[in-house]
């Protein structure tokens, strides 16, 4: 149940993430809001979102979790509330994204360092992903088609809604400090000393697989902001477009679920070369495509590897530290990873150059792997 409630609360704090191209739509067509306002007040969110994450990592182990989701998620509610309210006044609405991102970014650190401190934290972490992907693809079918209905308050206000949700759910994270307790295998508490957060995340293996958390999502993201302007490119049907898009993302849940399954018996360096093989491989049958069949299987491939390394990579850094300081560096530095991919993606695509943004994925996934090997062999050395 402990595993559960954390993934509710995650997946409600990346809510405005994981439905990002649906909401653009809704703040463009039902707000009369530009696409460049549009799309950098998701930036200021986002980015607001990693440097909170960023600041809390640095103290992630003198802090109680509980109580910080508890004001995080409700400040958040205001938050989105009123972006529904002042999505037609650019400024206000811009400035309330801000305030949300801080506190869902508050509160998403919160939960993914929660996951690390108890037991079994993988499965957690597969969990976790699978509602992400769940959420995710449902949300993108259903925002965009009752759009007109809902409007940015509706969009928004569902959004609080969700944020009231994880509010109930937040009494399940833990209350007391990093530094005061710890959960053994026997669910008892003890005495807990290790080094800080700062020594904890100045070490090689911490930096590595950090940076390699950051590489992976741009990689992703680079690939994935052009993924349907090529298919359209190559002359596919819009319906077998949104067909092998959505089977793509379909096809992410069984892999996020692999890891409660496979757990850390295989390790994570090991599943995390497969998946990542698996990325490039799908990418480099996008490079070489000329046809519909090729084009759905490389986003397939593309689908089940993300969703795959997901939660290998969040539970290596949780093995970095138990109390969470690196989980929550890492997914705080990801997320400008993601922001990174799409923005060097637009540098190399002139002139409709597709080819140019996969061999870049290509290279941030080799890049990727290069960093996580790395770290595993830096984090033995230690061990």
């Amino acid at each position: 149940m402990r595993f559960a409630a954390f993934s509710i609360i995650g997946t409600a704090t990346l809510m405005p993430l994981l439905v990002l191209p649906a909401m653009i739509g809704v703040l463009v067509d039902n707000a009369g809001m530009s696409e460049q306002w549009a799309g950098w007040s998701a930036s200021a969110n986002f980015l607001a979102s990693a440097i909170v994450g960023m600041l809390i990592a640095l103290r992630v182990h003198h802090l109680n979790l509980r109580e910080l989701s508890i004001w995080a998620l409700s400040i958040a509610i205001v938050a989105d509330l009123a972006s529904g309210l002042t999505a037609g006044s650019t400024m206000i609405f811009f400035a309330a994204r801000i305030v949300a991102g801080v506190m869902l970014g508050a509160a998403y650190v919160a939960v993914v360092s929660s996951f690390a401190r108890y037991d079994g934290f993988e499965r957690g972490f597969g969990l976790y992903v699978t509602l992400q992907f769940t959420v995710s693809g449902l949300g993108l079918y259903v925002v965009p088609v009752y759009a007109d209905q809902m409007g940015a308050m509706g969009l928004f206000g569902g959004f609080a809604v969700l944020d009231l949700l994880a509010l109930g759910f937040a009494r399940f994270l833990p209350s007391a400090k990093a530094d005061d307790k710890v959960h053994d295998k026997a669910g008892h508490d003890g005495k807990a000393e290790s080094p800080n957060e700062l020594k904890i995340l100045l070490g090689l293996s911490a930096i590595m697989a950090i940076l390699g958390f950051a590489a992976f999502e741009a990689a992703n993201n680079a690939q994935f902001t052009y993924i349907e302007r090529f298919g359209v490119f190559l002359g596919v049907s819009d319906q077998r477009i949104g067909f092998s898009l959505l089977i793509a993302s379909l096809i992410g849940i069984p892999g996020a679920f692999s890891i409660v399954v496979i757990g850390q018996r295989l390790g994570t360096l090991g599943p995390l070369v497969f998946g990542i093989t698996i990325a490039m491989l799908g990418v480099a049958t996008l490079l070489f495509a000329n046809s519909y069949v090729a084009y759905f299987i490389g986003s397939c491939c593309m689908g089940f590897s993300w969703a795959f390394c997901l939660p290998f990579i969040q539970s290596f850094l949780a093995t970095i530290d138990r109390k969470g300081s690196a989980i929550a560096a890492g997914t705080s530095l990801s997320t400008l990873g993601s922001a990174i991919g799409p923005g060097l993606a637009a540098v190399v695509v002139a002139d409709s150059a597709y080819g140019n943004v996969f061999m870049l994925s290509i290279g941030l996934f080799v890049v990727t792997l290069l960093l996580f090997i790395v770290a595993a062999k830096s984090k033995r050395k230690i061990v």
